[in-house]
Order: structure tokens, then C-alpha cells, then sequence
């Protein structure tokens, strides 16, 4: 099995080249339309995550109820893009550092700086096959020229490209809190959903729905709270989440119930 590299080669090509820990080698080939067939949701992280005392940054492992398993994360904004691919119902994959990207020999920045390579945060498979890279900065950090680099190349190659610089206030408040029920314990059965959605078409209170849906399953209140919780994550109830979450939140199915 390939290991993490601690420094990445230099490219004496005049091509974008790809690197990448596939199938437990090291992928190294041109980027072009051929990377669309490749699985790098499945990638493990290109480069070595480095930690020492007094960094700034917090990394660690973020369990992803998208993989059923722990994706690495080196800041907290990281993090946060997490809870929220989690939360997109089109995002059906993610790795974190899944490739790097060898930039043509000469490459420059907008300051004529040496630039030689490039490691995107993540990688998404979408939902209807499609990849999307995606850079993690703070917004006064988002014109970076390597960006520009890396959007046409997604262009070029056929993937999506997003540089997440982070949530509003109060939608990180409400996502960050759905959050804690992403796990699959509080997933509700295939009943329980039916009553929940069900009880939440049309949409109602938050209060209201769980009461109606406590009553027509017979489950207790407080489980069906924690499942209503659940799929507000997963994206199966909707709710405005740039408003304060409460039990008197309207609620709606994110697809209607027919009668």
C-alpha cells in the first residue's frame, strides 16, 4: 500500500499532472477527461496531515454520516464544509485530500511566484455521477490564484469546483445542532419515517408534527423528536435554517405525501 507523501515532486512536464492514493497505489497520470472514470471519493489522503505544538489550525476526524466512516479535517472550517456535504442530499461521497495537483513546469502566480502544486481539501461524488473538487478558505483568502488554476482544470477535465468559505451565522448555528442527530441511531424505521412525513404534509410546527406522528406510530414523543432531528439533517424535512431553531419551527416533507 502506497503511503502519505510528506512533500510532493516537483513537474518538469508542461501538463497538469495528477497524483493520487487509489486502490492502495500511487495514481500518477495526466489530467484530462479520463479522471472522471476514476473513484476518488475512495482516495486516501495524497500528503502526511502535520501537527505541532502551538499550531494554530484544529485538525482531527469528522464521522461522516455521507461515508459511514471517519474523513480528516485540518481547521475548523473544514469541519464545518463536512456537516454541510453531509447534510446535501446530491453529495453521496466524500475524501478528504484525494489528489494533488502537479501544476505545468513555469507556472507562476499573479505575482510571477514560482507555483508548483496544489492539494484540494475534498473530494465529492455527487448523486448523479458527477465529481466536485473543493478548496476550504476564509473568505478574504478565496481569490487565491491557484483557484483559478484549479476551476479550469475541473473545466477542462468535466468535475464541479467550489471554494466553501463558510456558513452564516445562523445557518452554522441550526446545521451545527441537526448535526449531533446525523448518527444512525436516531434514524427512524421505515415507519416511523412514513408517520413523520406524513405528519409534517403540509407543513406544521415542529411541536405539532412530532405530537401527530407520536400518536398514528404509538413510539414514544421524545424518539420521534430525535428522528424528526434526524432527517432535518438528512435532508427528508426542510426548515429555514437562517432562523432560530425551536419546536415552534414550521417543518415541511421535502417531498409531498400523497393521499
Amino acid at each position: 500500500m502506497s503511503r502519505a507523501l510528506r512533500s510532493l515532486p516537483a513537474n518538469v512536464t508542461d501538463l497538469t499532472r495528477v497524483l493520487s492514493r487509489l486502490d492502495g497505489d500511487l495514481l500518477n497520470v495526466e489530467a484530462d477527461q479520463a479522471l472522471t472514470a476514476l473513484r476518488f471519493e475512495d482516495s486516501l489522503p495524497i500528503r502526511e496531515f502535520f501537527a505541532w505544538k502551538g499550531k494554530r489550525n484544529y485538525e482531527g476526524l469528522w464521522w461522516s454520516s455521507t461515508t459511514k466512516g471517519h474523513v480528516g479535517f485540518e481547521s475548523l472550517l473544514e469541519r464545518q464544509y463536512l456537516l454541510t456535504a453531509d447534510h446535501d442530499r446530491a453529495v453521496v461521497g466524500i475524501a478528504s485530500q484525494p489528489l494533488a495537483l502537479l501544476w505545468p513546469h513555469g507556472t507562476t502566480d499573479e505575482n510571477g511566484r514560482a507555483l508548483r502544486s496544489h492539494v484540494p481539501d475534498f473530494f465529492a461524488r455527487l448523486s448523479n455521477g458527477d465529481g466536485r473538487l473543493i478548496d476550504v478558505r476564509r473568505p478574504d483568502r478565496a481569490e487565491a490564484h491557484r483557484f483559478t488554476l484549479t476551476r479550469a482544470l475541473c473545466e477542462q477535465v468535466g468535475w464541479e469546483y467550489q471554494v466553501f468559505t463558510g456558513l452564516d451565522d445562523a445557518t452554522a448555528a441550526s446545521l451545527t445542532w441537526l448535526g449531533g442527530y446525523r448518527m444512525d441511531r436516531y434514524a427512524p424505521t421505515v415507519a416511523l419515517t412514513e408517520s413523520l412525513l406524513e405528519a409534517f404534509s403540509p407543513a406544521t410546527s415542529l411541536r405539532a408534527g412530532v405530537s401527530r406522528a407520536a400518536r398514528s406510530s404509538g413510539v414514544a414523543p421524545e424518539v420521534v423528536q430525535a428522528a424528526a432531528l434526524h432527517l432535518l439533517f438528512a435532508s427528508a424535512l426542510t426548515i429555514d435554517l437562517t432562523q432560530p431553531l425551536s419546536m415552534d419551527t414550521e417543518v415541511a416533507a421535502a417531498v409531498a405525501v400523497s393521499r
